[in-house]
């Protein structure tokens, strides 16, 4: 029972290297009620463009048919860990893509009282961050000080995660008087995930002459796919009185409605002698398909201010998320994972290899300012907070996310007015920095009491984001 208890303990200490946190903020993307340059993502009013409102309750404030096309013309994110994987062993992701952001519009149905209907498919790119490492030296690695002599080691380390959200929403606002608006809005969210983490630590034990040294070694890979489908409902009210616009937004949790993932995980010690143990040897692996996963997003209160003065409007908003308590994602079944079967190794399987995470209550900010530059031209500047939501309290199993710090961000635009369209387009520049960031990995002093991985400290980070967007309005 003893052997047991420590083989798990080492299998658990080798799996938590991995444990890895990422991306968690609400008011990444663009489309939001912080994105003030984005037509139509505002609480309380954007007199500039007709497409969907991120509050419907504005519909009912516009008399217009329109059609548009929103997009990312070209983004560059970069997040750097600095030391992630030892000194000088940078974990570095840069990535550059073109990413459509939103199709939208707003029709009319019927003709002698016309409900205005507003539809939109939104797509968003949260992550798409991809590092990899190695150390290639000769180091003390084996046998502490009783061995002094170097053995030949090498580490690698590498990790994806790739997360992507796709919504359909349809809504629709209906004035209460000349002052109130109410409006309602069903979105549909599609999620999907590529997470995949693996290292390998290896050492040649002995002389370093002979050409059949023995091999200590430590591997280890968690993969999982999922993808998520789920219903988000919204409730928004709107008072205007001459140059003062209000608006309120409610946002009920996303409702589940479908998910499925598959997990597949391999980790293999051999020949480590661990806390002084005699060299053990430990095999684990497990393919699960179908698996059911769940993702979860909170309510939220969100409430807006526009204030029009003689050439533009002053515009600030504020959204409030509700606390998640820790939850799995995604849970695997009880099956074996841990070699050999003795008829209780699955008793471990899902705290080890579940991917669980914990949200925080997080209140956003933003301001926004317009000024007509020329009759048809408006310019426009906003600046957003974006705080980080991660509280996992428990140690088990996986993180989904990667930049578990805050992030802020501006943007800088103009409007472009025409009789049957506008044209809106301008930059987006965010940065997030921390000097507290875990080590996945530490190739500085990989020991036999660390498994050959190094011991873990805390490093810099940062993400740097930059975009150039544009969004056309055809007016119908």
């Amino acid at each position: 029972m003893m052997i047991r208890v420590i083989l798990t303990s080492i299998l658990f200490l080798c799996i938590s290297q991995l444990l890895f946190a990422q991306d968690a903020n609400y008011w990444s993307g663009n489309y939001g009620p912080g994105g003030f340059f984005t037509p139509g993502a505002v609480i309380a009013n954007n007199k500039d463009s007709g497409v969907l409102f991120y509050n419907p309750a504005l519909q009912a404030l516009t008399k217009k048919k329109t059609a548009s096309i929103s997009g990312t013309v070209y983004q560059v994110e970069s997040i750097k860990i600095k030391n992630g994987a030892g000194t000088g062993k940078n974990l570095h992701s840069r990535i550059t893509s073109s990413v459509p952001q939103m199709l939208s519009g707003i029709v009319s149905v019927g003709r002698r009282k016309p409900i205005y209907v507003g539809y939109a498919l939104t797509h968003t790119s949260v992550l798409n961050y991809n590092v990899s490492q190695q150390q290639d030296t000769k180091l003390n690695v084996v046998g502490g000080n009783g061995n002094p002599a170097l053995e030949y080691y090498i580490g690698q380390y590498n990790f994806q995660n790739v997360t992507r959200e796709t919504s359909a929403l349809i809504s629709s606002g209906f004035k209460l008087s000349n002052r109130w608006a109410i409006g309602f809005m069903a979105e549909g969210q599609s999620r999907s995930q590529h997470y995949s983490e693996n290292f390998t630590a290896r050492a040649l034990v002995g002389d370093n002459t002979s050409s059949t040294m023995p091999l200590a070694s430590n591997e280890g890979a968690y993969q999982v796919d999922y993808h998520h489908i789920g219903l988000k409902l919204k409730m928004g009210f709107s008072y205007e009185v001459t140059k003062h616009h209000f608006g309120l937004l409610l946002s009920s949790p996303l409702i589940h409605l479908r998910g499925r993932g598959t997990l597949l995980s391999n980790n293999a010690i051999a020949n480590v002698r661990f806390l002084d143990q005699e060299a053990i040897n430990l095999l684990a692996s497990t393919r699960q398909t179908g698996l059911k996963t769940n993702y979860k997003t909170p309510a939220s209160v969100a409430l807006g201010y526009a204030y029009d003065y003689h050439k533009g409007q002053v515009y600030m908003a504020a959204e409030y998320f509700l606390k998640i308590k820790d939850y799995n994602i995604l849970t695997p079944r009880p099956e074996i994972f841990e070699r050999p079967d003795t008829g209780s190794n699955n008793s471990s399987t899902i705290a080890l290899l579940e991917m669980r995470e914990g949200r925080k209550a997080i209140f956003n900010m933003s301001v926004g300012v317009s000024y007509q530059l020329k009759p048809q031209l408006t310019g426009y500047c906003s600046f957003r907070t974006d705080f980080n939501y991660a509280d996992r309290k428990d140690t088990d199993g996986f993180l989904p996310n990667t930049s578990t710090w805050d992030n802020y961000y501006c943007q800088l635009g103009v409007n472009i007015k025409r009789r049957q369209y506008n044209l809106r387009t301008g930059i987006l520049l965010g940065y997030g920095h921390t000097g507290n960031y875990q080590q996945p990995i530490n190739f500085d002093d990989p020991k036999e009491s660390n498994l050959l991985t190094g011991t873990i400290g805390t490093v810099p980070a940062t993400r740097m984001t930059a975009a150039l967007m544009i969004a056309f309005i055809h007016n119908l």
